[in-house]
Parts: C-alpha cells; structure tokens; sequence
C-alpha cells in the first residue's frame, strides 16, 4: 500500500470515529435537558413489587467467593420485587468480589459473616424457607456435599439440609466456574448433592464457563420451590 494511501484511509477512519463521537454528544444533549428525576413514595431502599408470588417467604442468600458474587445485590432485589424477605450470608472470600454494604442495601439488612450468640445459622425465631447458594464454588459445593460446617456459610448450609431432610426448607445450588474446574469429582458432589434433595440450578453456559443464571431465572427457581414446599405444608 502507498503511503499516501495509508494516510489518507487513517485520516478518513480518524473523521468517522470523530463524527460518531460528535453524534453521540449532540443526542445526549437533545435527549438529557436536565431535569430532575420523576418523583417516588418508594423509600430509598424500597423496590417497586413486580408479584407477590414470594410473600412471606424467606430466603437465605448464600454468596461464596466467586467473581459473580458481584452480582448477588442484583439478585437479592429481584427476589424482594415479588415480596421475599432476603438474608445475605457471605465467606469471607465472597467479600473480594461485593461490598458488604452493597448487599446490606439491596437486602434491607445486615449481611451475616460471622455467627454469634443469636445462632444466626438457626433461625429458630424466623427460619428460612428457601437457601439459595447463589454463586456456589467448587469449593462450597465440596464441602457442602462432604458435610463441613465451617463458617457462617457452612454452619447455616448444615442447618439447611437438616431442614430440607424434615420438610421444612428447600436448598438450591448454582454452580459458578471456569469449564477446566468442571471434573469428576465436582460431578461426584453435584449427584450427590442432588440425589438427597438439593435442586441443582443449571447454570448459563457461556465463554467456556458455568455462569450465573440471570435474575429471572433464579426468581423463577425460588418460585418454584417455594410453592413445592408449601404444597408439601
């Protein structure tokens, strides 16, 4: 190629990009005059109810520490949108990838890391209907298979199955990890797991990963869940 050419296809692509960003500017300037926003009687950490297909229901996030644990707040707001009651229960390894304070905010209370004298993982005064593991690891899925109460997490997910076992609760699982963890003996968990009553969540299938399921589709699972369990009252 020619240099001259060069230059001029490099000076011609360097207008087109400058006129796509003029263009962008000039619609956000007619489409954005500043005006306030349309006002609400939500309060600040009120959602707009979509249902009350989950009223009275309680649910007990539990985020462990992978990267989509960044999208729980997002979850836990979908899951009030149809009047479920949502606890946050974290690892500490969940806490690299959300903030503490993000999760407080979209439950509309405090995020259990650490259990105390309350027995946090009983809640015995006002007991979970529903554990949704949501991102679940190799790692937690392991342990929860195995038995291992280590933890806020784990203590509250030994509750769990005790709680499934009797009827009274119903325990969901979504499994989140890179396509080269997916092995036998993760496999081994997961049947396991399911085999004794753990709904196993398919994951979205994506990049060579098990992704996270989008809201809906988690909503959807506690939905249905919580209607199996209150068949089963």
């Amino acid at each position: 190629m020619e240099i001259g050419h060069h230059t001029h296809c490099v000076q011609v692509h360097a207008r087109h990009r400058q006129e796509r960003v003029d263009m962008v500017r000039m619609i956000d300037m007619d489409e954005f005059d500043f005006p306030p926003p349309t006002p609400s009687d939500l309060g600040d950490k009120e959602i707009a109810r979509e249902s009350d297909a989950l009223d009275g229901v309680r649910v007990a996030l539990l985020v462990t520490g992978g990267i989509a644990a960044m999208k729980t707040p997002f979850v836990a707001r979908a899951l009030r949108r149809h009047g479920a009651s949502v606890t946050a229960f974290c690892t500490e390894e969940a806490l690299r990838y959300v903030a503490q304070d993000a999760l407080a905010w979209c439950t509309d209370g405090p995020v259990i890391t650490k259990l105390s004298a309350s027995a946090e993982h009983l809640s015995d005064d006002a007991p979970f209907d529903i554990y949704l593991v949501a991102p679940a690891t190799a790692a937690s899925i392991g342990r929860l298979a195995h038995g291992i109460a280590e933890g806020a997490v784990g203590a509250t997910l030994a509750a769990a199955i005790g709680r499934m076992e009797q009827g009274r609760a119903k325990v969901l699982v979504a499994p989140t990890m890179h396509g080269s963890m997916h092995n036998s003996i993760l496999v081994k968990a997961l049947r396991e797991l399911n085999d004794i009553g753990v709904r196993i969540i398919p994951p979205r299938d994506a990049y060579g990963k098990h992704n996270l399921p989008d809201d809906a589709s988690l909503v959807q699972e506690v939905c249905a869940a919580a209607m199996a369990l209150k068949a089963r009252r």
